[in-house]
């Protein structure tokens, strides 16, 4: 195996995958020809915190009926179609990873959700979409793999209607988080550039936002990541048989450095909600 990871491979070779998330609902005794949305939430959650960080992100946001969101660095697209489910609201996802594109694709095929919720492959600091295009722009635990914040946060304010709301959660760098840990997460998180708050106040004003809320998910964070390491710990089998024991092996002893980053309070995390002026 390399020494360090590009972002694609890091998610093409990720314990969470469409196969994964069909494989828990067939064994759960659910047909792939009658699945709902609401059949897949246990599992294509990606993100820290489930549907209740799905919801207080939401609420923060101010998404409504009606309301065109999207969502960047999408993954497998369970937060699309679990807003466009409960409020009924229509979701585009990105991502730039093909593979991620095609299992959120194929989810929502499956759960009838295409009238609502969409995907494309792109680059989040080169959106192909038109100036205002959306209300609400989100983004849950993505922007650490992204090292050109400036124009990924150009273009959020571009695709955004005159007031409307970008949020996201993100890691947060404390002064702790030394060089050999960045290059440690660069390396095996392809987490290219960890800001801290401050950092994170002087790039939106940058762009063109005025910052609405900053709330600490550091505490919470805590105690959701070791539960999430259990949780991948549980998968050895699912994830030896898709990409071999290197793979899971080397991705548990990388997550446990990782949550021992968060517990020495080295790293935390953040919701971060700013309005397009």
């Amino acid at each position: 195996m390399n020494d360090s990871i590009d972002v694609v491979t890091f998610y093409d070779e990720h314990p969470i995958n469409l196969s994964e998330i069909l494989g828990k609902a067939e064994s759960n005794g659910l047909s792939l020809d009658s699945l709902t949305a609401a059949d897949l939430w246990e599992w294509d959650q990606d993100h820290y915190g489930g549907l209740e960080a799905v919801d207080a992100l939401a609420e923060s946001l101010g998404i409504k009926k009606g309301s065109r969101v999207i969502d960047l660095c999408c993954g497998l697209g369970g937060p699309a179609r679990y807003l466009a489910t409960t409020i009924d609201c229509s979701v585009h996802g990105v991502d730039l990873n093909q593979t991620r594109v095609d299992g959120a694709t194929e989810l929502t095929r499956l759960v009838k959700l295409n009238d609502q919720v969409s995907f494309s492959e792109a680059n989040v600091c080169e959106l192909p979409m038109a100036d205002g295009t959306f209300d609400i722009a989100m983004s849950q635990e993505a922007f650490l793999h992204i090292e050109d914040r400036e124009s990924l946060l150009a273009e959020c304010h571009r695709v955004l209607c005159r007031g409307g709301r970008l949020g996201f959660t993100d890691w947060i760098a404390d002064e702790a988080l030394n060089a050999a840990h960045r290059k440690r997460f660069s390396d095996t998180f392809a987490a290219s550039r960890i800001v801290s708050v401050a950092e994170y106040k002087t790039l939106l004003s940058d762009a063109g936002f005025r910052i609405e809320s900053i709330t600490d998910l550091s505490d919470q964070w805590r105690t959701i990541l070791v539960e999430r390491l259990g949780m991948f710990r549980s998968l050895e089998k699912e994830t030896v048989a898709k990409f071999g024991q290197e793979r899971h092996n080397t991705y548990i002893s990388n997550y446990e450095f990782f949550v021992e980053r968060i517990t020495e309070t080295d790293l935390g995390g953040a919701r971060i909600v700013a309005i397009a002026l």
